[in-house]
């Protein structure tokens, strides 16, 4: 997990471009985390990928514990609003299949009580790739269709 701490009292987090971890199936991942003291704050994490057309799907939580909490009050991701839920010590932010291509940029504002809150999340980037049957279904219908137009030729 990419770890980042940043903030105090009433400080803001910029993080350096973080590169998602990919593989060679079309999918990209990164977790990352920060805390802060007392205070309000904004915070914006820049992720990068291969910048192909994709979908990007991700969650935010805080860590609470019985000396500090956060609130979220508003999310973005390449400046599309985020759904957030505070219900008691329980903050967090969730998002589904958001188009996305190449950079990414969340930024969070919200308020932290008591010392060292905390929140936690995790980037997920994938494309559409298609499964080796369909290159495999797609071969065998141009040969079919090749066989078809030699056959009918003659």
């Amino acid at each position: 997990m990419s770890t980042a701490f940043g903030g105090a009292m009433a400080e803001n987090y910029t993080s350096p471009v973080i590169a998602l971890v990919g593989d060679n199936a079309g999918s990209w991942t990164k977790g990352f985390e920060t805390n802060h003291q007392v205070g309000d704050f904004t915070d914006s994490w820049t992720f990068s990928y291969s910048g192909v057309a994709a979908d990007a799907t991700g969650f935010v939580k805080n860590l609470q514990n019985s000396k500090s909490n956060i609130d979220f009050y508003s999310a973005t991701l390449n400046g599309v609003a985020l759904d957030i839920s505070n219900i008691g010590k329980k903050s967090e932010i969730e998002f589904f299949d958001l188009p996305v291509n190449g950079t990414l940029n969340l930024v969070l504002t919200g308020k932290a009580f008591g010392t060292n809150a905390s929140y936690a999340g995790t980037i997920d980037v994938t494309t559409a790739v298609p499964e080796p049957t369909t290159y495999g279904m797609l071969l065998g219908g141009l040969g079919v269709m090749g066989f078809l137009a030699r056959r009918r030729k003659a």
